[in-house]
This record gives C-alpha cells, sequence and structure tokens, in this order.
C-alpha cells in the first residue's frame, strides 16, 4: 500500500495531464455528437448520435472523478499513512564513547644533597689533655656531576574539545540522486555493511548535526544556504526537509548538502554559525529536484 501511494504522489502530474486530456477529448467526442446530430435527417443517426454524446459525458465524469481521486489521496491519504525509509537499513544503535586525552605528568627529578660536614667543637681548656689527631681521610672518587634539578612542571590547561568525531559518511540521498517527491529523506554516519560510525543520537545538550542543503538562484544568481541541526543522524520525510519551494528557484534543480557534528550553546546559536567544529566536514553530495 505504501509503494502505490508513494508511486502515485510521484507521479500525480503525468496522471492529472492524462485526465485533462481525457476531459477534452469526451468534449470533443460530445461537439462531434451533437454536430452530427443538426446535420443529419434520419431517426437511426441521431439516435448513435445520442449515444456518442452520452459516452462523452461519461468519458468527461470518469476523468474528473479520476483527477479528484488522485488529488485527494495526496492531499488527505498520503500525509496520514507513516511512512519507512526502505534505501537503508536502520541499524542497531551502539553506545559511542568520545576519546578523553588526559595530560601526561613529567617526571621530577629528585635533588642529590651533598653529605654533612662536622660542625667545629669548642676550643678546648688549658690543661686539657691533647685528644690524638684523627689520621687524614683518604681521598674517595669525586661524586658524579649532577645536573641541575629542573624547575617542578606547572599545571597545565585542561584540554578543549577538537575534532573528536570522524568524517560523517553520506548516506542518502546518493551522490547524483533525482528526486520527485516534494520531501525530501537525509541518513548519514552508516558505513557499507550498516555499522554506526557516529552516533544515532548525540545525548550531549551542546553537541549538534549541522545540515547544509546550498543551491543558485535563479532570481538572484548567488549561492543560498538553508541550515538544519538536529540530535538525530538523519531526517525523515514526516518531520520534513520540504524542499519543494526551492525548486523552480535552484538553477537546474541542482541542491548540494554536507554534514558536521559541531559544538553549540544552543540549536539557534548553530544555526546562526556561532559553533565549534568536532569533525571535519563531509563530502559534498548533489541531488536533483525536477
Amino acid at each position: 500500500m505504501t509503494a502505490f501511494l508513494e508511486l502515485l504522489n510521484t507521479y500525480a502530474i503525468f496522471l492529472y495531464i492524462a485526465g485533462v486530456v481525457a476531459v477534452l477529448f469526451g468534449i470533443k467526442m460530445l461537439f462531434d455528437a451533437r454536430r452530427a446530430a443538426r446535420t443529419t435527417l434520419f431517426t437511426l443517426e441521431q439516435e448513435q448520435a445520442s449515444d456518442r454524446a452520452f459516452r462523452a459525458v461519461l468519458v468527461m465524469l470518469g476523468a474528473t472523478v479520476f483527477i479528484g481521486a488522485v488529488a485527494g489521496i495526496n492531499a488527505f491519504v498520503l500525509p496520514a499513512v507513516p511512512v519507512t525509509p526502505t534505501d537503508v537499513v536502520e541499524p542497531t544503535s551502539i553506545p559511542f564513547t568520545p576519546p578523553v586525552i588526559l595530560p601526561s605528568a613529567t617526571p621530577q627529578p629528585t635533588l642529590t644533597l651533598p653529605p654533612p660536614t662536622g660542625a667545629p667543637t669548642a676550643r678546648p681548656t688549658q690543661g686539657a689533655a691533647i685528644p690524638p689527631t684523627a689520621a687524614p681521610a683518604q681521598p674517595t672518587a669525586a661524586p658524579p656531576p649532577t645536573t641541575p634539578a629542573a624547575p617542578p612542571p606547572t599545571a597545565e590547561p585542561q584540554p578543549t574539545l577538537s575534532l573528536i568525531y570522524l568524517m560523517p559518511t553520506l548516506n542518502v540521498p546518493p551522490d547524483g540522486d533525482s528526486i520527485g517527491a516534494n520531501k525530501v529523506f537525509f541518513r548519514w554516519g552508516t558505513d557499507a555493511n550498516g555499522g554506526l560510525e557516529m552516533p544515532a543520537t548525540l545525548t550531549e545538550s551542546d553537541r549538534f548535526y549541522r545540515l547544509v542543503i546550498t543551491y543558485t538562484s535563479r532570481t538572484t544568481n548567488q549561492v543560498k544556504q538553508r541550515i538544519y541541526c538536529t540530535k538525530e543522524n538523519g531526517i525523515d520525510r514526516r518531520t520534513g526537509m520540504d524542499i519543494d519551494d526551492y525548486r523552480t528557484d535552484a538553477v537546474n534543480s541542482e541542491f548540494k548538502w554536507n554534514v558536521t557534528v559541531v559544538q553549540a550553546p544552543s540549536s539557534d546559536a548553530c544555526f546562526a554559525g556561532n559553533i565549534n567544529p568536532l569533525s571535519p566536514v563531509s563530502r559534498t553530495f548533489t541531488f536533483f529536484l525536477p
């Protein structure tokens, strides 16, 4: 059922054209039947003309009902049907822990103190026996020279956040894809085997995926951007990246997109560009809205 609704939405314009052609064909049949009825004098031919006129009315009525049915399905039934993307298999969420870089401690050399020397004794009193003179100590080998003590290491500042995530891999829409629907589904962060390269959800309050869509405007001949900040590694069609309003304004119906993991105080700051990149900017993919 979902595939039929998607097909109906994709080719709705062609179905409308076919219905209009059928209505015009019925009008021509009706005019021909009335002309034949006016120009003939025979009852049998007038009855045949009446039958053709009746069939023409049925053709026009059927084409009108067909156009109304297609429009009603696209307007009321399709938005109410939950859309599940089938082009990318949702991988199992795996907790992602960013690496923590700790400063290494610098070893502090120990200080070597010289041997203590004997303090001089008090002057001997007169008449006291003179103690025997101690034999001079044999000279010993000179101690090896010691290196000057290095100053104690100062406290290093705490490391700041830098590029702690991999470059996001873009998945959907693939590069060069042509999309007929009004809303575009985006997905990134999974490898060719369906495994997560990026967190499925950024749980930190100040981290966002920043999706940037660019196109060249026909009216101003300048590059315009549409920015979307999200915690998830994708945007589904129900929450909506509806860029159908820009379909006719983009030169050659061409759009480009990329994704970056950023740090920002809030979603509004992420949108405004007050960010600190936490990953390299992904490759730039192109898609078309014919």
